[in-house]
């Protein structure tokens, strides 16, 4: 039997699988229908996404923008039985942009779900906040 830890990480890293290979379909069985979604700045994705078609629609615009590019190496993983980090660097361009930065996903669950998702810019929020911006 699986332990609640391992589901966990299952959860946070099928979510990640899901972004990468845009099936937002999966994304449905992976977040509660209540999740609420952080993404961080002052840019033009940042603020609180909140229910399943809100964050799908907000991860579906991040992947459109940044097109087939978008490289992301996972640093670590760790999760309880309430909650999880997720470390890793994204690689990206737009247009004639690029940048690489570390991030962090922290993520809460409940009831096999991911119910809450706070991301951060760990290197640069302004050159973050630059490359996300019109």
């Amino acid at each position: 039997m699986q332990s609640i830890e391992q589901a966990n990480l299952d959860l946070m890293k099928g979510l990640l699988s899901a972004f990468a290979t845009r099936s937002f379909s999966d994304v449905g069985r992976i977040i509660s229908a209540d999740v609420e979604l952080h993404f961080p700045g002052r840019n033009k994705f940042s603020g609180a996404y909140k229910g399943i078609s809100e964050a799908v629609r907000l991860l579906a615009l991040i992947s459109q923008w940044l097109g087939d590019e978008t490289r992301v190496q996972v640093h670590d993983v760790l999760a309880n039985e309430q909650h999880g980090v997720m470390l890793y660097v994204v690689t990206a361009r737009h247009e004639d942009r690029s940048i690489t930065y570390r991030y962090v996903d922290v993520y809460h669950f409940r009831d096999g779900c991911i119910t809450e998702i706070w991301g951060q810019c760990v290197d640069d929020p302004a050159a973050f906040d630059a490359f996300y911006s019109d």
